[in-house]
């Protein structure tokens, strides 16, 4: 139950450090129904996708999203909330981003000016082939606990509510580590 306990907290953490609105954050998520996502997932990858690369710019990313996006959207995060950001914190919203095959809304969370979250929201429904074209590729699930399904190994989950994949950084996830074991 204390394992439990710990992992819901870690990633309850990088969820409310992502963003200072956490309630309204997904009201616009760019929500696409495609039959056709259970019968090619094997086509399209459901890896962290190599342009969003930890570690890089505010104006870096935005330049190599600017064709993969149908609308993009910066914005200041303040008060800052992020655990790692001590002089910025802004996340870019990116709408129409192509990710498994289908255009979606992602979320990409800076902390000082360098990227250290990405959240991917889907539709629940897709939610049980994710998970199976995540186990395929990095292993088991470190565990399955009410936040959602967390593969450590890959620094990433999937999250049930509300429904998106999760990437963070190493210095993300190492931070939260340190962070909650100082709470046990």
């Amino acid at each position: 139950m204390k394992h439990m306990f710990f992992w819901v907290n870690f990633f309850n953490l990088i969820a409310l450090s992502a963003c200072s609105q956490v309630s309204t954050r997904h009201q616009s998520a760019l929500v696409v129904n495609d039959p056709l996502f259970n019968t090619i997932s094997s086509k399209y990858s459901i890896s962290k996708p190599e342009e969003l690369a930890f570690g890089e710019s505010v104006s870096s990313i935005k330049e190599k999203l600017t064709t993969k996006c149908t609308r993009m959207v910066e914005k200041d995060i303040i008060p800052i909330t992020a655990p790692l950001a001590k002089e910025s914190q802004k996340q870019i919203d990116c709408f129409g981003f192509k990710y498994a095959g289908i255009p979606r809304k992602i979320e990409l969370v800076f902390q000082d000016d360098q990227l250290d979250i990405v959240w991917i929201l889907f539709p629940v429904e897709e939610r049980g082939k994710l998970i199976s074209n995540f186990t395929s590729i990095y292993g088991e699930p470190s565990m399955a606990i009410e936040f959602g399904t967390i593969y450590l190994q890959a620094n990433a989950a999937i999250r049930n509510h509300p429904s998106e994949v999760l990437f963070a950084s190493d210095r993300q996830v190492k931070m939260m580590l340190k962070s909650l074991s100082k709470t046990q």
